[in-house]
C-alpha cells in the first residue's frame, strides 16, 4: 500500500486583484495545477519535505517549505499583497494555514 498526503492550496474570494487570472501551483519546481479566485486544488503527494510556490506571469510568491506526514493534509492560502507591497517578484503571498 502506497501512503501519500495531501497539499490544499485555497485562494479565497474578496479580492479584485486578478480576479480572472488563474495562479499556477508548483511543487519542487514543477507546476501541479491552477487555481482560480474563490477556489481550491487539492494534490496528492508523497510524504516529505516539498517546496511549493505559486507563480502568475514573471511574478509569483516566496518559496515555502513544507513538510507533508504519512497520511497528513496541509493547507496553504495563496492571495494578492496589498496594492503598496505588490511590486517586484513577490507580489503573491503564499502562507500555511493551521
Amino acid at each position: 500500500m502506497t501512503v501519500i498526503a495531501t497539499l490544499t492550496v485555497e485562494r479565497p474570494s474578496g479580492h479584485w486583484f486578478d480576479r480572472a487570472r488563474a495562479y499556477e501551483i508548483v511543487v519542487d519546481g514543477a507546476v501541479k495545477g491552477s487555481v482560480r479566485c474563490g477556489r481550491e486544488l487539492s494534490l496528492a503527494l508523497p510524504p516529505g519535505t516539498h517546496t511549493v510556490r505559486v507563480k502568475l506571469d514573471w511574478t509569483g510568491s516566496e518559496a515555502l517549505p513544507v513538510h507533508l506526514g504519512p497520511g497528513a493534509t496541509v493547507r496553504l492560502r495563496v492571495e494578492p499583497r496589498s496594492a503598496r507591497h505588490a511590486a517586484g517578484r513577490r507580489y503573491l503571498r503564499l502562507t500555511r494555514v493551521d
